[in-house]
C-alpha cells in the first residue's frame, strides 16, 4: 500500500514569496492580510492554468510543482506581468504587491501530495536570489526553456546556495525587463561599493553626476587593450559550520580591491557581472574555529598560465594581517607582470578590534542591493555596534556617513543630510589623508547646492592624490554646476591626463561635452573610452546618443545597435529601430522591432512600430494590417489588466486611425486624455490622427505642442508620418526665436 504513495519522478518546482511581506505585517495587518489574499488569488489561477499543482502556502509563500519547465516558467512570467497590471491600477499610496520566484527542475519522490528530495531545497533557495519582479532559474530549467523563452534573461554565474552541497548555475528572467537597477543589483552583491574608482565603500552612490556609466557594466572585456586591467573574483567562502557568513568573505574581497586599486596605472575591474580582463585574481577563505585560511591564485586568462598563489594561516585575530601579507604579494607580482615600479599599497585603516569589525561587515552588508529605509536603519544598527567596540574605527563612520546619505536620497528629509555630513567630517577629523573622505563630503555638498564647500573638500582631496581620477572628475562636475565651463573643462582634460588609459576619465568628459552640446567630440571621446573597453554598453548608448542629437539617425541606430549585441533587450532593440526608422531604413526597423517583439511578445507598442515600419516598405501593407490588427488586441488585453494606463488608449487610437476609423480613434484619445493629458506621447497620437484627417488646424496646434516638449525641428521633419509637414504651407512653424 505504501508504494502507491511513493512516486518517483522528475518535476519543475516553484518557489514564492512577497517582496516586504514580513516588514508590512508589522507595520499593517489588516493590510498585509488583504495583500495576501490577492496575491493567492493571481498566482492560483496562472498555476492552475499551467497545469501546475498547489503543494502548500508557507506564510506568505507557496511552493508549487509541474510536469515540465516550460509550464513552470510560463506561469512565472504570466505571475510577473499580472502583477505589474495589478500594481499599476492600485492606489500609488498603497504598497505595491511584489514578488520574487524560484524554479528548479529535478528528481523528488512524491508521497501523499507531499514534495520530497534536494530539488526542493534548491528551489527553496534560488527563490531570495532573484530582485523584486524577477525569476531565478536553474541550469536544468534554463535547457528546456532556452530556445523559446520570450522574456529577458541575464547570467548570474554559478551561485552557492545555502546548505547546498553542489553549486547551481543560475540566470534571472524579468518579464518587464532587465534595467540598470538590476544590473547594479547584481553588480554590487557582495558588499561592492566601488563607484568611479572601483574602491571604496563610502563612495557607493554618492556621485549622481555620471554614475549611470557603472550600472552598465559590459559583460565582457576582451584582451587587447592597451591598459594594464586586473579582474578580482569574489573570494569565496568555505566556512560550512554554518553556512551563513557571506558577508565575511565578501569584506574581505572588498579590502584587497579596495588596497590594489591605490596601485598607480592598474586598474581594477569587477568579475560579478562576468567582466574579464587578461589577468584574474582569484581566491578563497575558510574559518574553522579560530583557524583562519586565505588562499589565492592570480592567472593570465590566455592559456590559464599562473603567475603566482598560495595560502596564508593564521588566527582569526590575525585577519588584518593576512590581508595586508595577501595584498602585499599580489601587488608585488602584479609590478612584476606589467613591469611596473614594486608598489604596496599602504595597509586600510580599520581597526584592532575583530569583533567591530564583523559588525562592520554585516552592516556594509545592508547597505547592498536596492534601496530601502529599513535597510539603512539595519546598517545604521551594525555600524554603531561596531563603534561600541572601538569608538574610532574610521569605516564604521564612513558606513554611517553613506547610510544616512542614502536615507536621504529615499527620503528627501533634511536632517539625514545633515548626519551624513557629520559622519563625513568626522571621518576627515580621524583620518585626514583619507581621499575617499573629502570625496564623499564634496560630492554630498556639492549635491546639496554647497558648491563653495563642495570645492574646498575635493580640493583637499587632490591634494592627497592628485592622481585620484574619481576626485578630479568630481570636482570639475561642480565647476561645471556652476556654470565655470573653463575650469570644468580644464580639470576633465586634467584628469584623461593624469589617468591617459581610464576609461572613466574620457566617459567623464564626453558627458560634460554632451551637455554642452559638442556632440562631435563628445563622440570622440566615448570612442576613446572603448579603446580600453570595448564591449562598453555605456559608451555606445551615449555615442548613439550624440548621434541622435546631431540629427544622424543611421550612425545613432549603429551605435546602439551594437549596444545590444552586449546586452540584449527589448527597449534597447526597439530604439535602434527607431533609429532606423527615422533614417528611412525601415527593413532595418522592421527586424530591429521584431528583436524586441521575440523579447516581449505581449507588448502591443513594439508591434504598433513594426506595424509602422511595414506601411513604407514595397508591397508591406498587408503585414502592416496584419500587426495593426495584433496590436489591437494585445493593446484590448492591456486595457482590460490596467484601464488607467493612457499609453494603451494611445497606442489603440493609432492602430483605428491606419485603419481609417478616425471617429474611434479620437474616442480612445479622449480616455487618454482624461488619464495623461498634455503629454508628447498624447500629442504625438492627436497628431498622426490630424495628418490622416487633413486638418491643417489641429496639425498646427500638435506640431507646435511637440516643438515645445522634447522634439526638435529635425526631428519632426525627419518622422516619415509627418511628412506632410515639409509642404511650404507649415514652414512657419520651424521659424522660431
Amino acid at each position: 500500500m505504501v508504494a502507491e504513495h511513493n512516486q518517483h519522478c522528475e518535476q519543475t518546482l516553484m518557489f514564492t514569496d512577497i517582496v516586504g511581506y514580513s516588514r508590512l505585517m508589522g507595520r499593517n495587518e489588516a493590510m498585509a492580510i488583504e495583500m495576501l489574499g490577492d496575491y493567492r488569488k493571481i498566482l492560483l489561477s496562472h498555476i492552475e492554468q499551467q497545469g501546475g499543482q498547489l503543494v502548500e502556502f508557507i506564510g506568505d509563500a507557496i511552493f508549487a510543482r509541474f510536469n515540465s519547465a516550460a509550464s513552470a516558467t510560463a506561469a512565472a512570467i504570466a505571475i510577473q506581468q499580472h502583477l505589474q497590471a495589478f500594481n499599476e491600477v492600485r492606489d500609488k499610496r498603497l504598497p505595491p504587491l511584489q514578488t520574487r520566484i524560484g524554479l528548479h527542475k529535478g528528481e523528488v519522490m512524491l508521497r501523499d501530495g507531499a514534495v520530497f528530495g534536494d530539488s526542493v531545497n534548491i528551489a527553496a533557495r534560488l527563490e531570495p536570489l532573484a530582485v523584486a519582479d524577477g525569476i531565478c532559474i536553474s541550469q536544468t530549467v534554463y535547457d528546456e526553456v532556452r530556445l523559446t523563452l520570450s522574456s529577458p534573461a541575464k547570467r548570474l554565474g554559478v551561485q552557492a546556495l545555502k546548505n547546498i552541497e553542489q553549486k547551481i548555475r543560475v540566470y534571472l528572467i524579468k518579464p518587464s525587463g532587465i534595467g540598470w537597477r538590476d544590473h547594479l543589483f547584481y553588480f554590487l552583491r557582495g558588499l561592492n561599493k566601488k563607484i568611479h574608482a572601483y574602491r571604496y565603500p563610502l563612495t557607493a552612490c554618492l556621485f549622481a553626476l555620471i554614475v549611470a556609466g557603472f550600472y552598465f557594466i559590459p559583460r565582457w572585456l576582451v584582451p587587447g587593450y592597451a591598459a594594464n586591467y586586473v579582474e578580482i573574483a569574489d573570494f569565496q567562502n568555505l566556512m560550512n559550520e554554518k553556512g551563513d557568513a557571506d558577508y565575511f568573505s565578501a569584506g574581505i574581497t572588498e579590502a584587497v580591491r579596495s588596497q590594489l586599486a591605490d596601485m598607480r596605472d592598474v586598474y581594477i575591474v569587477d568579475a560579478k557581472e562576468g567582466i574579464h580582463a587578461p589577468i584574474r585574481l582569484e581566491g578563497s577563505v575558510q574559518r574553522l574555529g579560530d583557524n583562519l585560511r586565505i588562499a589565492y591564485r592570480l592567472f593570465r586568462r590566455k592559456d590559464n598560465v599562473q603567475i603566482a598563489g598560495g595560502k596564508l594561516d593564521g588566527k582569526y585575530q590575525d585577519i588584518f594581517i593576512l590581508q595586508d601579507r595577501l595584498v602585499g604579494e599580489v601587488a608585488r607580482y602584479l609590478a612584476d607582470e606589467f613591469e611596473l615600479k614594486n608598489f604596496r599599497p599602504a595597509p586600510l585603516r580599520l581597526t584592532s578590534d575583530v569583533t567591530a569589525y564583523d559588525y562592520y561587515m554585516q552592516g556594509i552588508a545592508y547597505l547592498d542591493g536596492p534601496s530601502a529605509n529599513e535597510k539603512f536603519d539595519k546598517a545604521i544598527q551594525f555600524f554603531n555596534m561596531a563603534l561600541v567596540h572601538d569608538k574610532n574605527f574610521t569605516l564604521a563612520n564612513a558606513g554611517l556617513c553613506e547610510a544616512y546619505w542614502k536615507k536621504y536620497q529615499v527620503t528627501n528629509a533634511v536632517s539625514w543630510i545633515k548626519k551624513a555630513e557629520t559622519y563625513c567630517l568626522l571621518v576627515i577629523v580621524q583620518d585626514d589623508g583619507s581621499v575617499r573622505a573629502y570625496k564623499a563630503i564634496g560630492a554630498i555638498y556639492r549635491d546639496y547646492g554647497k558648491y563653495e564647500k563642495a570645492i574646498e573638500y575635493l580640493k583637499k582631496g587632490r591634494l592627497i592624490d592628485r592622481y585620484n581620477t574619481s576626485t578630479t572628475i568630481t570636482l570639475a562636475s561642480v565647476y561645471n554646476a556652476i556654470l565655470d565651463i573653463k575650469k570644468s573643462e580644464e580639470l576633465y582634460k586634467e584628469a584623461i591626463n593624469l589617468s591617459p588609459k581610464s576609461w572613466e576619465a574620457y566617459s567623464g568628459y564626453g558627458y560634460f561635452l554632451t551637455v554642452n552640446g559638442r556632440y562631435d567630440e563628445a563622440i570622440d571621446n566615448y570612442k576613446k573610452a572603448l579603446e580600453y573597453v570595448p564591449e562598453n554598453i555605456f559608451a555606445l548608448d551615449n555615442i548613439g546618443i550624440n548621434y541622435f542629437y546631431k540629427n544622424k539617425f543611421n550612425d545613432a541606430a549603429i551605435a546602439f545597435e551594437a549596444a545590444t549585441k552586449i546586452e540584449p533587450a527589448s527597449a534597447t532593440f526597439a530604439n535602434t529601430g527607431n533609429m532606423y526608422y527615422y533614417a528611412g531604413n525601415f527593413k532595418k526597423a522592421a527586424s530591429m522591432y521584431k528583436q524586441a517583439i521575440r523579447l516581449q511578445p505581449e507588448n502591443s507598442q513594439w508591434v504598433v512600430f513594426l506595424a509602422d515600419a511595414y506601411k513604407f516598405i514595397p508591397d508591406g501593407k498587408s503585414l502592416a494590417d496584419k500587426y495593426f490588427s495584433e496590436a489591437i488586441k494585445l493593446a484590448n488585453k492591456e486595457v482590460m489588466l490596467a484601464p488607467d494606463i493612457a499609453k494603451n488608449y494611445q497606442y489603440l487610437a493609432r492602430c483605428y486611425a491606419y485603419f481609417g476609423d478616425l471617429d474611434r480613434a479620437k474616442k480612445m484619445m479622449t480616455v487618454a486624455d482624461s488619464i495623461a493629458p498634455n503629454s508628447s506621447d498624447a500629442y504625438y497620437a492627436h497628431l498622426r490622427i490630424a495628418v490622416l484627417e487633413r486638418n491643417d488646424e489641429t496639425i498646427r496646434k500638435y506640431a507646435r505642442h511637440l516643438l515645445e516638449t522634447e522634439y526638435s525641428d529635425q526631428l519632426l521633419l525627419a518622422d516619415p508620418d509627418f511628412a506632410v509637414l515639409n509642404e511650404k504651407k507649415y514652414s512657419d512653424l520651424f521659424i522660431r526665436k
